[in-house]
């Protein structure tokens, strides 16, 4: 019992800090609203346990054996990051979020995006490094952990959705909606770098 509140306090501390997570569902919820953003709010409360399941079981070994790996999923983290960033700095509040095309991140997406968030990386490997050695039941364990992360990332990434919804009241302007999506882009780049140096 003692082991899965820790895991609980390292989950509340851990998924409550700002990164790229929190930074993108604020923003998302910011420009369209806590409805439309559901689907990116619960690809990331699915997408991180399935991940952290994945690691659990047995995935990270088979990384840990394929240092070029990790190099190239580093890199395509990078330039993921840079992309979404762009998307975020660019988008504009009064024209774009009427355009029918125009959307935040789906469930899918987010689900996927848990693989290039460096963040996401440290987060389930420390999971993984805090599960008992000794234990007799590794995969209920990893379960447990999973469904803990889970549970927590609904208070937590929630209280970000509804920031970002709260926000949308005081910059209520196109102006300070810009200068807002700005400083989102480049605060999800430097949280991007400082999880990737967190993850190394």
């Amino acid at each position: 019992m003692q082991h899965f509140q820790a895991i609980a306090l390292f989950a509340f501390l851990s998924i409550i800090t700002p990164g790229p997570n929190n930074l993108m569902i604020m923003t998302s919820s910011m420009n369209f609203g806590v409805r439309k953003s559901l689907p990116h709010f619960f690809g990331i409360i699915v997408g991180f346990p399935l991940m952290l399941l994945a690691m659990g079981l047995g995935l990270n070994a088979v990384f840990e054996s394929l240092p070029w790996f990790h190099t190239a999923l580093l890199v395509f983290s990078l330039l993921m990051m840079v992309y979404l960033a762009w998307r975020i700095a660019s988008f504009s509040p009064s024209a774009d979020a009427l355009k029918p095309g125009s959307k935040p991140l789906g469930f899918f997406n987010a689900v996927l995006f848990q693989w290039v968030n460096p963040k996401a990386w440290f987060m389930a490997t420390a999971a993984v490094a805090l599960f008992p050695a000794s234990s007799n039941t590794p995969v209920f364990d990893v379960l447990m952990v999973a469904v803990i992360m889970a549970s927590v990332g609904l208070l937590c990434v929630g209280l970000w959705l509804v920031l970002g919804a709260r926000l949308r009241a005081f910059i209520n302007s196109p102006l300070r909606l810009k200068w807002f999506n700005g400083t989102m882009a480049a605060s999800l780049v430097l949280f991007f770098a400082y999880s990737t140096v967190q993850a190394v």
